[in-house]
């Protein structure tokens, strides 16, 4: 009996830590697909730089980047990710800026 209620205290563990394990994957991959976006906006210089919006249904992300004015020597941007997961929407923010 105390054997096989360690074996399920162990096998609910397990799936635990596979929830949190594709949590991490989904949320690491919003991260990166936020820096390359933001990377982009930044190769392409301020004069060039827009809005705009992509969905990408292979990967469940979708993606919302806003480009500022340019003021000061700088062009503010916000690159927001978002994705579905089971515990609902998730959404993540990522600031940074264009040098003019």
């Amino acid at each position: 009996m105390l054997l096989a209620v360690g074996l399920l205290g162990i096998a609910g563990n397990g799936a635990i830590a596979m929830r949190a394990s594709s949590a991490a994957t989904r949320e690491r991959r919003a991260v990166q697909r936020a820096a390359d976006r933001a990377a982009a906006l930044r190769a392409d210089g301020c004069s060039t730089a827009r809005s705009g919006s992509y969905a990408d249904s292979g990967a469940a992300l979708d993606e919302r980047w806003v480009v500022g004015a340019a003021s000061a020597g700088a062009a503010l941007i916000d690159v927001e990710v978002r994705w579905r997961a089971p515990s609902g929407n998730r959404a993540m923010l990522l600031r940074s800026a264009i040098l003019c």
